[in-house]
């Protein structure tokens, strides 16, 4: 190794202690949203995507985005309407392994459908290339992290790259600790909240799930503040993540 590619290992690890420590000192989710979304500045990303999948024997394929930064309206409001979670060929391929993942790859590593193609032509038009990097918690609380950079791809080796998924894992940890400590002991949900929250997390808009239920959106609405109040939250997201957690959820096909 030569004295560029040496100083430059250090360089990087010397980032990714330096992450590491703050992060440890985050103590609340807010704290380490900044955090995170400050390193993601500094790295010089364009878009950061942060998707916290169920615990295991929760909801099937069902997903929470947490933090999403950088990228298109458009496309997020069609990814959450259209419920593309179930079409997105990358979760699956990258929550498959343990190892990251260029956006343009994957329709080499995998067999994408028609229409997961088309997805995927969609998101890299819109946000250029990108990198998938898995990370996983205690008790199957795993999830993934997606990182735009733009229409170019950055030069990036395998070091490089193993320092920023110990980034996104340690982050993804201190985010389960704080998820645990921060979860009420049980959350109180009537029937009814559980059935509207279920279909929140599978990507469907209050005004679907009303058509859904049969029932009038302002109700839905309804539903959903109470269940905000049980549960200490302010969305709908969050809401549905915290009662994924409990196992409040079941699957609704």
């Amino acid at each position: 190794m030569s004295i560029e590619q040496t100083s430059h290992v250090h360089s990087a690890a010397g980032m990714a202690v330096s992450f590491h420590r703050k992060v440890s000192r985050c103590r609340t989710f807010t704290s380490l949203n900044i955090l995170c979304l400050r390193f993601a500045k500094r790295l010089g990303l364009e878009a950061v995507a942060y998707h916290h999948l169920p615990q295991l024997g929760a909801l099937e394929r069902a997903g929470v985005n947490v933090i999403s930064v950088g990228f298109p309206k458009e496309l997020v409001d069609r990814f959450e309407s259209q419920n593309l979670i179930g079409v997105d060929p990358s979760i699956g391929q990258i929550m498959s392994g343990t190892t990251a993942c260029w956006w343009r790859e994957l329709v080499y590593v995998s067999t994408p459908s028609r229409e997961e193609l088309d997805y995927l032509n969609a998101a890299s038009d819109a946000v250029g290339e990108g990198l998938m990097l898995p990370v996983f918690g205690p008790n199957g609380r795993n999830g993934y992290v997606s990182l735009g950079f733009g229409n170019v791809k950055p030069e990036m080796d395998d070091i490089d790259i193993s320092l920023l998924q110990s980034c996104c894992q340690f982050a993804h940890l201190k985010y389960c600790a704080l998820l645990q400590i921060d979860l009420p002991r049980k959350s109180r949900l009537s029937p009814r909240e559980k059935e509207v929250l279920s279909w929140v997390a599978q990507g469907k808009s209050n005004g679907v799930i009303a058509e859904i239920l049969d029932i009038a959106e302002s109700t839905i609405i309804t539903h959903l503040e109470r269940s905000y109040r049980k549960l200490g939250v302010d969305n709908r997201v969050t809401a549905a993540l915290r009662a994924l957690s409990l196992g409040d959820l079941r699957y609704l096909p």
